[in-house]
């Protein structure tokens, strides 16, 4: 809750004021310090829940690998086994896509992180979004969907999905419990717009909170509902995005949020699918370096394309100098950027200044930049990123993109 509407805030604050500065600068500590654990704790009722789902699958996957490494199964029981499994692996993946998705776009809250934009159908990507929402939602509301055949708009489809899954599940949220409530999902196209509202009949906002709604660590719904870092991340995306978001609301009625985003030109989808069609798997064999201090790290990517490219891992900044000194006959190069012993911007000036013409395949792997060096590095750099974490489809992509510009 903002300081100006709690009373016990606002008495400590004018304490705070009337004090010596000692004082003063103590209560912002606090502050700060509060703010971080309301932060800490949002995070982890977040993350907790695919992470509960992704261990339960990976357990019963490790049973299901044992038993059928047992003797004497019947094709029955296998094929069960089988099934079971593929499922289990597919819920795993779900839940670390959502993992994913939410340290992404806690990243996105931070600063300002770079959009990969292209034509998306925004009913699809609400249709998807409901299905992972449907297990909150389904227990409090009725689901209406009103829909227009809405054009494509030019976006970010997993950024753009976080967005109505945080809508969806604030709108359950604003629901009594008790209570059968109805949440109306609609779109309107008009003058080259899109507009996609998530509407509630639940508690709605008084108007002293109605200001607040899209600030940070901001809630209405209690603490036990998360860190109130929704919304918030949901302007963000949707400002990144050239869009706007707005709420109405009203006490005991419901509220209700509008995204409004331009629409794709056709030229611009157009282009945007020829260059996406045009990007085909990389089918010849490739040399890959991977530098990451993380040993597991380097060992699944070495597992995962072992197959299909030949795969070198250096463990160290320090390691990958010393084997690009000899061979930097390399189709793409995979670097983390922040390494304890040498960095990835020194082995990236290393190569600039050794080996320029391999710049234009050399890949920074990033968890976050929490230096302020390696944030000031990141924000000049013009060359390719790929965020921790990622999916292998990923990687080929990028190994396709630098061919198709190497033979252009």
């Amino acid at each position: 809750m903002p300081r100006n509407l709690d009373p016990e805030a606002s008495l400590a604050q004018e304490v705070a004021a009337d004090s010596d500065p000692r004082s003063s600068r103590q209560w912002s500590s606090a502050q700060r310090l509060a703010s971080l654990g309301r932060l800490a704790a949002g995070v982890a009722h977040e993350i907790n829940n695919p992470l509960a789902y992704v261990l339960g699958s990976v357990e019963l996957l490790e049973r299901a690998l044992q038993e059928i490494g047992g003797l004497h199964l019947g094709a029955e029981r296998t094929e069960q086994i089988i099934v079971g499994a593929q499922a289990s692996l597919q819920n795993a993946k779900e839940g670390v896509e959502r993992i994913r998705t939410i340290v992404r776009d806690l990243t996105a809250y931070s600063r300002a992180a770079p959009s990969s934009r292209r034509p998306v159908d925004v009913e699809a990507v609400l249709d998807a979004t409901l299905q992972l929402a449907w297990n909150e939602v389904r227990h409090r509301a009725r689901v209406i969907k009103a829909f227009v055949g809405a054009p494509l708009l030019l976006a970010d489809e997993a950024r753009l999905s976080q967005v109505f899954l945080n809508l969806l599940l604030n709108a359950a949220q604003a629901i009594p419990d008790g209570r059968q409530g109805v949440i109306r999902i609609s779109t309107v196209s008009e003058g080259g717009k899109v507009a996609v509202s998530v509407e509630d009949d639940g508690i709605g906002i008084t108007p002293e909170d109605l200001p607040y709604v899209f600030e940070p660590f901001f809630s209405t719904h209690g603490a036990s509902a998360g860190s109130g870092l929704s919304l918030a991340i949901c302007r963000n995306v949707v400002t990144d995005l050239g869009g706007t978001i707005t709420v109405t609301s009203e006490p005991d009625v419901g509220s209700r949020f509008t995204v409004t985003l331009q629409a794709a030109a056709a030229s611009s989808a157009s282009d945007v699918g020829n260059r996406a069609g045009s990007r085909e798997r990389v089918t010849n064999r490739a040399r890959i370096l991977i530098i990451d201090d993380e040993p597991l790290l380097g060992q699944t990517l070495r597992f995962a394309f072992q197959d299909r490219h030949d795969v070198d891992v250096a463990a160290s900044g320090r390691e990958a100098l010393e084997r690009l000194t000899t061979d930097a006959d390399y189709d793409l190069v995979l670097c983390d950027l922040m390494m304890p012993d040498v960095s990835g911007e020194h082995v990236y000036r290393a190569v600039r200044d050794r080996t320029p013409g391999l710049l234009p395949r050399f890949v920074f792997m990033t968890g976050g930049a929490f230096t302020e060096r390696a944030q000031e590095f990141l924000a000049h750099f013009d060359g390719r990123q790929l965020e921790k974490p990622f999916n292998i489809d990923e990687v080929e992509s990028l190994l396709s993109e630098i061919s198709a510009a190497g033979a252009a």
